[in-house]
């Protein structure tokens, strides 16, 4: 498990991250992650993956919130598509039994247990993200991929992203208290039964 701490922020995003197993990745309130447009390969750009069986425990508060956004230069901005997203998955009921997120091949999610915790989403902002992560796939700035009810989401922001602002593909996880702004696609997305 590992802890990004407020002592140690900013992150630099420089690839695509992934929390698996068991591991609880937990971010402190006022955290703030950039993230760059490739990976320095040109052909996948960084994203944040919490796998099915892992956790994000991200506490940002009204006042000190936890901010993903882009390493561009602030004079380029506001534009979308400049890195990834926030993605996690789960292990709760999705239409056709398991499947891959968008973009990321051999990561499956989905399964039976609908009250599975992926942990906790608060006050928690992803902007500027949406590119390509993968062949012809933009990312959405949160993706939800068969998360369960146990997972608590609320507070949660995402501007300036190219495709989706949230997408929920199976999963049965609840969510309050949303934001979405300048999305190039939908606002709020759902797929695969998601109840």
């Amino acid at each position: 498990s590992e802890r990004w701490s407020l002592a140690n922020s900013p992150y630099m995003l420089t690839g695509q991250v992934f929390v698996g197993g068991s591991a609880t990745l937990t971010i402190d309130a006022g955290v703030v992650v950039y993230a760059y447009g490739d990976d320095g390969t040109g052909s996948t750009a960084p994203a944040l993956i919490i796998e099915p069986g892992a956790t994000i425990d991200a506490f940002g508060t009204a006042s000190d919130p936890i901010t993903f956004t882009s390493a561009v230069s602030e004079s380029n901005l506001p534009a979308a598509g400049l890195w990834g997203g926030l993605i996690v998955m789960g292990n709760a009921p999705v239409y056709g039994s398991t499947d891959e997120v968008e973009g990321l091949t051999g990561y499956t999610y989905g399964g039976s247990d609908a009250t599975e915790s992926s942990g906790t989403l608060s006050y928690v902002r992803v902007w500027y993200g949406g590119a390509v992560i993968g062949s012809d796939n933009e990312i959405n700035g949160i993706t939800f991929a068969g998360v369960g009810s146990g997972t608590t989401v609320e507070y949660c922001e995402v501007a300036f992203n190219l495709d989706d602002g949230f997408e929920w593909f199976g999963g049965t996880v609840n969510a309050k208290y949303l934001s979405v702004l300048f999305a190039g696609d939908d606002a709020l997305d759902t797929d695969l039964g998601f109840t």
